[in-house]
């Protein structure tokens, strides 16, 4: 044939590979036979889109297949077939940093303030609330709040980071490992650093002016928040498939860093020797990154069964925790919310609330939601008996609880799961389920996915329960007594503006952040919106589905909203707009009001 052409219709993408290209044919036959079940917009296995790969070094996608987060199924592939498909989806070239514009000018330096949005809650308690001297926005100049600038996020397609905030400056990671430090007014870079992987979680500022952040392969690194020099860096976790996408917490000269994994994934691989991960925490030094001690929510694996095809399996495991801790200073505690378990056999600390002792990580006490046993291979036809028995749905906890105070020194964590159940913990009795509402369906992609937010006695809580068959399904935003788990009201999902477009939904994964009168909360369909605290009337909408014209000249444009939310601080609200699986994109967008 003088050209070979293929047109992969699943979930609508087209692929061609030109005349003489034979590593682009080779490695299309490859994703054809071996990836596109995973990456595909039609699939729940929260793996990156083909348009998303191709934007990374092609070095970059062999070395997650050789020995990143990929490597289970790139053990299943010869080694020419690696590289060709590597070749194939990713972008030709080393990984650099793009040539861009937009930089501040020499000596310049941010407008002095002392407000801050620091991490992802805001406050040890994860209440996503900004109080109104640090918002600087009123509910009454909500409606008028108008893009200001807009800033492009280089070889993107997702946004996951979200802003951090703090001494004039934004701090954000990015989708191809970058660490940017603008100007929260202008936009303009004051520096950028080049992390290993990707950088999913929020900035975490410290005295000395240090910035904290971890990426994808659990390397955690401190810098210079003035120059964005290394100050030090450590590998926190060298497990299979180690990630970090939950934000530290950092306390008392302490670095609190949650530790992930996407070992659930490789599970998939019948000859994968099914699993080993452990969730857990490292509480490290902020000064030198020196480790204090590290508590794990899983017991050693040890050999299990053997599979009909010789390969040994191991458990327990999984357990993950995919969010930012809470602390509880009056407890002594730190508490977080963990993933299902990999592989048999159960463990009551799979979709549970654990208690960690802030001084030593000694588990306190845990409390298990419900059983869910879970990794890639249940479900898929003609599975290699990686699957545990009696599986789950994979609806863990990946947002994290936030510590509710009601008043005369009761307290309530309230958590949400992709079950679609939203829970009350008792702290003062080990975790006790005092209340459980169910908001959803709630199934992998549904229920409350990355985050709620708190103000008072009411928790708001966004559900996603996403059917990709439907893009009018799921949605809708909670306002629950966090007493007593009451529903005090709903606000139903608009119709979605995007219908017929690839990823459109009404589904809101993102989570919400707070003012005083008023809950943002963002939705697959491409819209922000600000809702009346009392009444979840929407009273701002915004459509960031669209090209922007960006400060530093890279072309973006904006999309799902999915696994961040708000950041309000100064008089100004910033929001990262992009999700692959979604509608693509790779901005970020500043709004503030006349003034």
């Amino acid at each position: 044939m003088s050209r070979l052409i293929i047109i992969l219709i699943t979930a609508g993408i087209l692929i061609t590979a030109g005349a003489g290209l034979c590593h682009a044919q080779e490695g299309t036959a490859v994703f054809l036979r071996s990836c596109v079940r995973c990456h595909s917009p039609n699939s729940d296995a929260h793996a990156p889109m083909p348009e998303e790969m191709a934007k990374m070094p092609w070095q970059d996608v062999l070395k997650t297949l050789e020995s990143g987060s990929m490597k289970a199924q790139g053990a299943a592939l010869s080694v020419d077939d690696r590289r060709a498909v590597a070749r194939y989806l990713g972008a030709s070239g080393p990984a650099v940093l793009p040539e861009m514009s937009g930089f501040c000018a020499a000596g310049a330096r941010p407008a002095k303030t002392a407000m801050e949005w620091n991490g992802w809650g805001v406050d040890d308690w994860n209440t996503r609330f900004q109080a109104a001297a640090a918002a600087g926005i009123g509910a009454e100049q909500v409606p008028s709040l108008k893009l200001k600038w807009a800033f492009g996020m280089p070889n993107g397609t997702s946004a996951y980071s979200q802003p951090t905030v703090s001494g004039g400056r934004i701090f954000i990671g990015s989708n191809d490992g970058a660490i940017y430090a603008l100007d929260a007014r202008s936009g303009c870079i004051y520096w950028r650093y080049q992390a290993k992987a990707l950088v999913r979680d929020a900035v975490v500022i410290g005295p000395g002016a240090r910035a904290y952040v971890g990426d994808l392969e659990s390397n955690f690194y401190a810098l210079d928040a003035e120059t964005g020099k290394l100050i030090w860096q450590k590998k926190l976790d060298d497990q299979p498939y180690t990630r970090i996408t939950g934000t530290a917490k950092l306390h008392d000269g302490r670095l609190y860093v949650p530790i992930a994994s996407q070992e659930e994934n490789a599970g998939a691989v019948p000859l994968y020797n099914c699993c080993k991960f452990r969730g857990n925490v490292v509480a490290v030094d902020a000064r030198d990154g020196r480790e204090i001690w590290r508590s794990y929510t899983v017991p050693e694996p040890k050999p299990t069964k053997v599979s009909k095809s010789g390969v040994q399996f191991y458990g327990p495991s999984g357990a993950t925790i995919w969010s930012s801790p809470t602390i509880d200073v009056k407890r002594g505690l730190l508490y977080v919310m963990t993933g299902n378990g990999y592989s048999a056999p159960e463990i009551k600390t799979a979709d549970a609330l654990i208690a960690m002792d802030l001084k030593t990580g000694a588990i306190r006490w845990s409390k298990q939601a419900m059983s869910d046993m879970f990794n890639w291979d249940c479900g898929q036809p003609g599975n290699g008996g990686n699957c545990p028995d009696n599986p789950g749905e994979d609806v863990d906890f990946g947002s994290s609880a936030i510590l509710v105070h009601l008043g005369n020194g009761r307290d309530m964590l309230v958590a949400g799961q992709k079950a679609g159940v939203v829970y009350g913990f008792d702290p003062d009795r080990n975790g006790e389920i005092v209340w459980q509402t169910r908001i959803g369906k709630g199934g992998k992609l549904g229920g409350i996915l990355w985050g709620m937010a708190a103000h008072e006695r009411t928790v708001f809580a966004p559900l996603s329960d996403l059917n990709r068959a439907d893009a009018a399904a799921g949605g809708g935003l909670f306002a629950l007594d966090a007493a007593s788990g009451k529903v005090l009201w709903r606000a139903a999902p608009p119709k979605p503006s995007c219908l017929g477009q690839r990823g459109c939904a009404t589904a809101q994964m993102a989570p919400p952040s707070a003012i005083a009168g008023i809950v943002f909360s963002a939705s697959m369909d491409g819209h922000i919106r600000a809702f009346a605290m009392a009444d979840g009337r929407i009273v701002w909408d915004y459509d960031a589905a669209h090209d922007f014209t960006t400060v530093n000249r890279i072309p973006a444009k904006g999309g799902s909203f999915s696994a961040t939310g708000p950041t309000i601080v100064d008089g100004m609200l910033y929001t990262t707009s992009g999700y692959s699986q979604g509608m693509p994109g790779n901005v970020l967008l500043a709004f503030g009001t006349a003034r």
